[in-house]
């Protein structure tokens, strides 16, 4: 080693080093940055570092109330990035394809691109044209016995024996759980052509699949040096090995699919969704999806839609028990409208349980499972409440922030159901399923899945929080409102200690 370079490790040098970087990072970030006049914290503007933490932590959706309720609804969430809550705004972003998602999404490379990672409008706009007719309401309907059959039907026959088992004819539920398998179940038998039944049976091989993809996924996008060795092997072999057999599970259930449509010329096709992505055709391009990526689209939709649906389930459910007003009037509406024993379908439940309806949007705007969009501003750059933010850089909507913004929402902190009765407006406000260009193909599913899941349970059980629970509606906040179960974000916002915090006392419905 030459002196020279042994003068440059030496630690004094090394220390002038790293303070001229840092000052040189000061100097820019305060009086050089396009981004210098948007309100944020010093440290934001330096660092990508403090945002970080937060997306390891599971803590991203408090690290953005702390910055809007600091700065207000624009703010520097890193160097080249800002935190966007206007409603307005965050349609401007959502709005145009002009607006590429960022390049976190093209880091995850386990599975071929599809609706969710793609940052191509072009093969947005095709993919959308070949599976929406798939996920669209009337097609949905000639789903809906086997959605049925996988869902509540399910989770009523489990928590009638678990009932029937018990001495007292109660029974301790871990309802966050009860959902999660549930919904896995449903999308699993839609997607696969198979029966699936992991809630009755205990059968985790799906969901073990699924949540390992999730997880992967998420280190892909935060840490990409993890696709390479021998990071890869170290951290995460085990991962890929399972997704790589998730995979293989897909492309054999599809080529099963084909192998018996030719066998049966194409008569009797099944009414699921994996048989509509294998039909689906583009009707502008004519162009139709490959296995593989029919594989993708399958698989993203497991991942992108069981657990949205679950976790709105059970943040509805924890919220209703919180404020047990607005539960009794909510038991009252489903049980006048439906006798005892009748399976209320999703047309019935969309037609008479408007309050109902209106309990899951306020869920929505509480705890919105999405957390933030991040998009990369175009050539020419935006201007943002008369701040001028750059082309290349990142502009991130955050849903978490945007349902609770005090410029759209009266009383934001406080779950008020009624305010969506009778109200298109404040629906369309309502940003977690997205909005514009990106919207969630699979919205019209969750919805189905939702309503008609607790519109059934609240007809058939009555539920008690346990004496032991953590959250009751006497524990209150410093708004005087009870406090939510603490929650964790990665991909989705879910709670964070469901076995502890999702723990109900369930029994029949006292008739």
């Amino acid at each position: 080693m030459t002196s020279s370079v042994i003068d440059v490790l030496r630690p004094f040098n090394i220390c002038i080093g790293v303070g001229a970087y840092f000052t040189w990072k000061v100097v820019y970030a305060l009086f050089l940055s396009p981004l210098r006049k948007v309100p944020g914290s010093f440290w934001n503007r330096v660092s990508i570092i403090p945002g970080l933490i937060h997306d390891i932590r599971g803590s991203e959706r408090e690290f953005m109330i702390k910055n809007y309720e600091k700065y207000g609804t624009i703010f520097v969430m890193e160097p080249y990035k800002v935190g966007l809550c206007d409603y307005n705004d965050c349609m401007v972003i959502l709005g145009s394809h002009a607006f590429l998602k960022d390049l976190h999404y093209s880091q995850v490379d386990f599975i071929e691109q599809n609706t969710f990672l793609t940052r191509d409008p072009e093969m947005n706009r095709i993919r959308r044209r070949q599976i929406g007719p798939a996920l669209a309401p009337r097609n949905l309907r000639n789903m809906e016995p086997s959605i049925f059959a996988a869902g509540v039907q399910q989770l009523m026959e489990k928590w009638d024996k678990t009932i029937a088992e018990s001495s007292e004819g109660k029974a301790h539920i871990c309802y966050f759980y009860d959902f999660s398998l549930m919904t896995f179940d449903i999308i699993s038998s839609l997607g696969f052509g198979q029966e699936h039944r992991s809630l009755t049976t205990g059968d985790r091989k799906v969901v073990e699949w699924v949540r390992q993809s999730f997880t992967l996924m998420f280190m892909q996008m935060i840490t990409p040096l993890i696709k390479r060795r021998p990071f890869k092997q170290i951290f995460a072999g085990s991962l890929y090995n399972s997704v790589e057999k998730f995979i293989a599970f897909g492309s054999k259930a599809i080529e099963q699919r084909k192998m018996e449509l030719e066998a049966s010329e194409g008569t009797n096709k099944p009414k699921d969704i994996l048989q509509s992505f294998v039909d689906a055709e583009d009707p502008e391009s004519r162009i139709r999806m490959t296995s593989s990526q029919v594989t993708a689209e399958t698989i993203i939709s497991l991942l992108a839609g069981a657990d949205t649906s679950s976790n709105t389930l059970s943040w509805t459910l924890h919220l209703l028990l919180l404020h047990p007003k607005y539960l009794r009037q909510v038991k009252k509406e489903v049980r006048s409208a439906f006798e005892y024993g009748h399976l209320i379908i999703f047309s019935e439940a969309k037609e008479k349980l408007p309050f109902l309806e209106a309990c899951i949007y306020e869920s929505m705007r509480l705890r919105p499972v999405s957390g933030n969009l991040p998009r990369v501003i175009p050539r020419g750059g935006v201007v943002l409440q008369e701040h001028f933010i750059p082309e290349g850089h990142t502009c991130s909507v955050g849903v978490s922030i945007a349902n609770i913004n005090a410029s759209t929402w009266k009383r934001p902190y406080v779950f008020y159901p009624k305010r969506f009765i009778g109200n298109d407006a404040n629906k369309r406000k309502l940003l977690t399923f997205s909005a514009g260009v990106r919207v969630c193909p699979g919205r019209h599913l969750a919805w189905l899945e939702m309503l008609t899941t607790l519109a059934n349970i609240l007809n058939s059980y009555d539920f008690e929080i346990p004496n032991d629970a953590l959250f009751t509606p006497h524990r209150r906040d410093k708004r005087n409102q009870p406090v939510i179960m603490p929650h964790t974000t990665a991909i989705t916002c879910a709670p964070r200690f469901p076995e502890r915090d999702c723990v109900v006392i369930v029994s029949k419905r006292k008739l």
